[in-house]
């Protein structure tokens, strides 16, 4: 049995590091007078910044001469404002004009669940530090998108901390999780029903194309004993170079920074149970609804911040910062390689086709090996509330279980036809930016159908909308297309998008989120054929 660490335990030396070693609850406002401030530092942590707080932020900034420009990511569900900021010397209008000049693109997006507001601050904080010299790389090596609240719905509906987030530790009030709509905006990188989502496809993936995708969270799951969790984008189908660099290069160099610099403890995202034995510590799912994994599937790198819900406030702003920032730092230090990977990514992508290439449509964790994870050692006479820390953590081994692999696969078809009645799917392929094209007359195509021999549909509606399954068998046959049909090649640098959304037993496309015209149906064929025949460009 693993032994409890001794006397002082981990957990108050982490937060004896916060106080003695500058991770404090908030800046000394009095030794920098420029400002300007965010709610959370101006309030000594007991507040946060609201939309308007945000965009007077912004604003100061703006004003004091930052290099900064200021624009709208859209109008929520509810019909608000989401501010949006490229931080840029010299200034430059999209992601072609970063890569000319040789510097990488960093999309920085926190308070996509409303409650969850620590990387909100943090992002606003890191915007003005970068422009005082704070981060002498960024500004050289990178443009730095950047949306401070995300969720600008869900920032605004406050209510009392503990009934909004009931396991953690300030501020009080907070936001609610989703937006006006009810959508959870961490499940709809696919679907993409929110205005917010189309947001981001429009306006920050085509404008932008982001090499690094930074998404800012607050996790209350395990009570463990670190400060911060990540995750990298995951997926057994991942561009191995893209994994490898998250997995083995970045993220382990930022999680060694953390320690040996700040005293801050990190470890994967996951969660522990006891279902098993040995316990494991698994991570979410691989599907790219979730914004890290999308990133993931689009060839770019995609890293998630989940602080620890039960640390006090300050330092859950701390820990994100520290970590943002050197997970930053480390894609300044390193420029070219990250612009390369991407690109010999988008380049492999587009092989993948002629290479009779596979992709993954099921899947399922592998192991890692047995690692001590840091947990409370609980004390039953002395019961914590769950919004407060454990007062002592020991390491329990665990299997850890954070990478997958596939289980069931299928060979990329040359590309996929979709008929011209399919107006919300069509709409998607659009907004996702996937190539196309719209056929103006009739040709004869050798293409599979997939003919379903079961379907299922959940008994209550999620995420607004019903989800579905189907199974079956592939037929070929020889199909005579029509003008004003679509047809989606494989040939592309997004040929993972394309597959998730195009297969027709996907866990999460077109039929699973019912973005298609008619309901599926046991004896029939799928509306989205396979094609086999060579594809010209």
């Amino acid at each position: 049995m693993a032994q409890p660490i001794q006397k002082l335990t981990l957990f108050h030396i982490l937060l004896l590091v916060f106080f003695v070693a500058g991770c404090g609850p908030v800046k000394d406002l009095a030794s920098n007078s420029e400002g300007p401030w965010t709610r959370a530092e101006s309030t000594e942590a007991k507040q946060t910044s609201s939309l308007a707080d945000v965009n007077a932020f912004l604003g100061d900034l703006k004003q004091q001469g930052a290099p900064i420009q200021i624009s709208t990511l859209g109008k929520s569900a509810g019909g608000r404002e989401i501010p949006l900021v490229v931080l840029a010397d010299p200034p430059c209008n999209n992601g072609q004009e970063a890569r000319d000049s040789g510097r990488a693109v960093v999309y920085l997006q926190a308070n996509i669940h409303g409650g969850e507001v620590e990387g909100k601050e943090a992002a606003l904080a890191l915007l003005r530090d970068a422009t005082r010299g704070e981060y002498p790389l960024w500004l050289p090596n990178l443009v730095i998108v950047c949306v401070p609240v995300y969720n600008v719905d869900g920032n605004e509906a406050l209510g009392p901390g503990l009934r909004q987030r009931g396991h953690q530790d300030g501020p009080d009030p907070v936001g609610r999780r989703t937006n006006d709509d009810r959508l959870d905006l961490n499940r709809d990188c696919l679907k993409a029903d929110s205005p917010e989502m189309r947001g981001v496809l429009t306006r920050i993936w085509k404008v932008w194309d982001p090499h690094v995708v930074l998404d800012l969270h607050t996790t209350n799951g395990t009570r463990h004993g670190y400060s911060l969790t990540y995750s990298p984008p995951l997926g057994a189908d991942v561009d191995p170079e893209i994994q490898h660099w998250s997995k083995k290069v970045l993220l382990r160099d930022v999680s060694d920074k953390l320690r040996e610099k700040y005293g801050i403890l990190t470890f994967d995202y996951g969660n522990s149970s006891r279902r098993s034995d040995p316990r494991t510590w698994t991570s979410f799912s691989p599907l790219p609804r979730y914004v890290t994994n999308h990133a993931g599937a689009r060839n770019r790198f995609g890293i998630l911040s989940e602080a620890t819900s039960f640390l006090p406030f300050a330092h859950r702003i701390e820990a994100t910062t520290r970590f943002t920032a050197t997970v930053i730092n480390h894609v300044a230090s390193h420029v070219d390689e990250v612009i390369r990977i991407c690109a010999d990514a988008d380049l492999r992508s587009r092989q993948l086709a002629s290479e009779q290439g596979k992709l993954g449509l099921a899947f399922e964790t592998t192991s890692r090996g047995m690692e001590d994870v840091l947990l409370e050692r609980k004390n039953p006479e002395a019961p914590r509330p769950a919004h407060k820390g454990p007062v002592e953590v020991e390491p329990i081994a665990h299997d850890v279980r954070v990478d997958f692999q596939t289980v069931k696969s299928r060979s990329i078809p040359a590309g996929w036809l979709v008929p011209r009645e399919e107006t919300q799917l069509i709409d998607r392929i659009r907004l996702h930016g996937l190539n196309h094209q719209i056929l103006t007359e009739e040709q004869l195509l050798t293409t599979e159908s997939f003919w379903i021999t079961e379907t299922s549909a959940s008994p209550r509606r999620y995420q607004n909308r019903i989800n579905r399954t189907v199974s079956g068998e592939f037929r070929e046959q020889n199909r005579l297309t029509r003008a004003g049909d679509l047809l989606v090649t494989s040939r592309q640098a997004q040929v993972r998008t394309a597959f998730w959304l195009l297969e027709a037993d996907s866990p999460d496309g077109a039929t699973t989120w019912s973005l298609l015209t008619t309901t599926p149906q046991v004896g029939t064929p799928h509306p989205i054929q396979r094609i086999l025949s060579p594809i010209r460009d």
